[in-house]
């Protein structure tokens, strides 16, 4: 029943403030601990058509969140396929390399490589593990689509499928973690909330891992909306909801 009420009041919120209180209401619900505490004035940003950006420092790390909201006129649909569609993100956002290594692409539970050409510094690759939060998804009534991603580049049975060409002259990030939250707004566009928090690892200096943390959002966002408007129509993946349902 809570989570009925919820979904209700959640599809009439028009206000920043109403995102945020509802987007808040919904936080246990949430498939990963990490999300920062996103003020309301970003949301009403996003609303008003701005790529809202911001970082949240946490204590005796030098790496800081990294979030940004924006509000697309693109449906929720669209814009999950475009966040899923990770196998062909290299060259379309800021990555050079993005492959499922272990599991089905496009799917709940699989483990994905990237690799991030970065000037001056030396290359950073990472293993993540995808999740999609079902609970949500249905908890919500299909208004909240959530992907989360946490590393495994440790795993040294997943580190022996990696590419040996991108190894040299790179190094893996010490950590990365994030998600991608999307929600449907009455009018039909779709409310995107994206942040990351990754240690880079090396001598990375923790001003410019923040500077970069709270650049990547913006273009991150960017791209992702402009994928999913010129790559997805055509795309002949096969796609699948947080539950798992086919799309």
């Amino acid at each position: 029943m809570l989570a009925l009420l919820l979904a209700s009041t959640l599809a009439h919120a028009t206000t920043g403030a109403e995102v945020a209180a509802h987007l808040q209401s919904w936080r246990a619900y949430r498939g990963i601990d990490t999300v920062p505490e996103i003020p309301a004035k970003a949301y009403q940003a996003a609303l008003d058509g701005e790529v809202a950006k911001g970082i949240e420092v946490v204590e005796d790390i030098k790496a800081a969140k990294g979030y940004g909201i924006a509000v697309f006129d693109i449906p929720i649909a669209q814009m999950w396929k475009a966040v899923t569609d990770e196998d062909h993100h290299a060259g379309k956002l800021p990555i050079q390399v993005s492959k499922t290594i272990r599991g089905t692409p496009r799917t709940h539970d699989h483990v994905l490589f990237q690799w991030m050409d970065i000037p001056i510094l030396d290359d950073r690759w990472w293993m993540v593990q995808i999740n999609y939060t079902s609970s949500l998804y249905s908890d919500s009534g299909g208004q909240l689509w959530e992907l989360t991603w946490q590393d495994r580049n440790k795993d040294a049975a997943l580190r022996a499928r990696l590419p040996p060409d991108r190894m040299e002259d790179s190094m893996p990030v010490a950590w990365t973690k994030g998600a991608w939250l999307l929600m449907q707004l009455d009018d039909g566009r779709t409310l995107v909330e994206y942040h990351t928090w990754s240690d880079p690892g090396g001598s990375v200096p923790v001003a410019m891992a923040t500077r970069f943390a709270a650049n990547e959002v913006v273009n991150t966002l960017k791209g992702m909306a402009k994928f999913a408007r010129t790559h997805i129509p055509t795309c002949p993946g096969q796609f699948h909801r947080p539950d798992g349902v086919g799309m």
